[in-house]
């Protein structure tokens, strides 16, 4: 590299101890993972600090940053995070040679998931990098230490979670305020629930409208008949109704983690009323909520409103299960749509059809080009980048020539110290150049990647619409799961449906 390369690390200050071995740090290629766990350390600089000091670090190695992946508001005590698994694809995909973080809890704390994590990492001849513990994972003492460390952040974790769900739960059982939303009826007065006029007297309408019609529904229409609003002046709905008549709270009980204590505060349904309600909904069935296959894939092709799955008796009071437009005005008020509703089997049994002519020879032919044309575009702009690349790369190596000319300079015997200044001075300007250009060449390498992440590959397609026209309907919640796992929406017009797969950036329609 030069040197000024050799200069950059003899300034370096207190650099964390090399990985051990020789490397060719001009393709050691690393993926820089920051993670932070509330909100608040997202409005603060951690995330900018940990991007800080990893980047000095691979700055002064000399590692080139194939991509930065940034946790905001997730937990360690879990895998399921987005960019961490964006990081196990890419490095399972042999992009990544090693894994920088700041400290070992950025990237996990739970012991099982980071022995998971090792034996990937082992695999995949992927090495690991933690720079405040300076743990290197090239020696069996390092490997150790890594999993001695982890054994005690993930004690300290699951010792401080025990320790406050006990105090919490203490607080419960002894009629303690633990916070949360304040039911509604009560008002919050010095950490204890007092009733409010107001809302005490729509709770009581709604346990004794709801004894009296048997149905939420009932319930829900005449509220919204009389003006009656919620506590956010929105119109009811059954899910809130439902909420309200099965809350403990109106017996003068508070519910925590799943567990019913007696607290201090005055009832407002008495037991007998409650206790009556639970029986009533016991016995009866929701039977809209597990039938309902397609609940939240629906939108109408009219208004593009949510399409919501309801019922109603015919005169032998069977029931007649469809979706309806859920379009509403201004005021909160339904208004009638184009496409006012579609019944079950209708959708069902169109669906169905569309999946079998997805399947068609022709039909995948003509996703199989339109992927094609689309891939086409996607790798114009990955070429360009990597053209842009080329440009700012071969002017870092001028620079680094003039470098090595004004190195070779100072050597000369005649020079006054005012050339030397001078020198040096060009020096600096051709340090701070370097960088800027270094710095241009990392954004761009990172936005090529995001561009070839955005590549559609034909074969996973293929098994995709495999996997659709496969579906079992008479399963409603596996048919359910499948669909929502294969499909964003579908939107619902009177002689075609529009889908929006998961697996193509663009909507696919359906005559029928």
């Amino acid at each position: 590299m030069g040197r000024a390369l050799k200069l950059s690390r003899l300034t370096a200050s207190s650099p964390p101890p090399p990985l051990g071995g020789e490397l060719d740090t001009e393709t050691f290629r690393v993926g820089l993972y920051l993670r932070v766990s509330t909100g608040h350390q997202i409005e603060g600089e951690s995330l900018d600090e940990q991007e800080s000091e990893l980047k000095k670090y691979c700055s002064y190695k000399g590692y080139r940053i194939h991509n930065i992946y940034v946790e905001a508001g997730k937990s360690g005590g879990t895998v399921n995070r987005p960019e961490y698994q964006k990081l196990l694809n890419d490095l399972k995909s042999g992009k990544l040679d090693a894994i920088i973080v700041k400290k070992l809890d950025r990237l996990s704390r739970s012991l099982l998931d980071f022995e998971s994590l090792m034996v990937t990492l082992q695999t995949h001849n992927v090495e690991f990098i933690s720079l405040r513990e300076q743990f290197d994972t090239t020696t069996a003492m390092g490997k150790a230490m890594l999993r001695i460390a982890l054994v005690f952040a993930q004690l300290e974790r699951e010792q401080t979670s025990e320790r406050i769900s006990d105090v919490m739960v203490h607080r419960a059982s002894k009629g303690m305020y633990n916070g949360g939303v304040t039911p509604f009826g009560y008002v919050c007065v010095e950490k204890t629930w007092q009733p409010c006029k107001r809302e005490k007297s729509i709770v009581e309408l709604i346990f004794k409208t709801f004894l009296h019609t048997r149905s939420t529904v009932a319930t829900t229409t005449l509220l919204n008949r009389d003006g009656i609003k919620t506590r956010k002046n929105t119109m009811w709905d059954c899910r809130r109704i439902l909420d309200i008549l099965k809350n403990p709270s109106y017996l003068g009980s508070r519910r925590w983690k799943g567990q019913v204590f007696p607290d201090t505060h005055t009832p407002i349904i008495s037991t007998q009323v409650f206790t009556q309600t639970q029986d009533l909904l016991k016995t009866k069935p929701h039977p809209q909520a597990s039938h309902s296959p397609f609940q939240r894939l629906l939108t109408c092709g009219d208004c593009g409103s949510v399409m919501s799955p309801s019922y109603s008796l015919n005169r032998t009071k069977c029931r007649y299960y469809y979706y309806r437009c859920a379009r509403k005005s201004n005021t909160g008020k339904p208004v009638a749509c184009g496409i006012k509703m579609i019944g079950f089997p209708e959708i069902e049994t169109r669906v169905a059809h569309a999946f079998q002519c997805l399947a068609h020879p022709d039909q995948l032919k003509s996703i199989e080009n339109r992927i094609t044309q689309y891939n086409i575009g996607i790798q114009a702009q990955i070429d360009l980048l990597n053209s842009e690349i080329n440009q700012h790369k071969h002017a870092l190596e001028t620079i680094t020539v003039r470098q090595e000319n004004f190195f070779d300079s100072l050597t000369l015997p005649h020079l006054t110290t005012v050339d030397r200044k001078v020198i040096h001075s060009k020096l600096e300007e051709l340090k701070i150049e370097a960088t800027q250009i270094q710095a241009v060449i990392t954004k761009k390498e990172f936005e090529a990647n995001q561009q070839s992440e955005t590549l559609l590959d034909m074969i996973p397609i293929k098994q995709y619409v495999s996997e659709a026209i496969s579906l079992d309907s008479s399963d409603v919640t596996g048919y359910r799961d499948s669909l929502r796992r294969l499909i964003d929406t579908i939107t619902v017009y009177p002689t075609k449906l529009t889908f929006q797969f998961r697996w193509i950036p663009w909507p696919w329609e359906f005559n029928g």
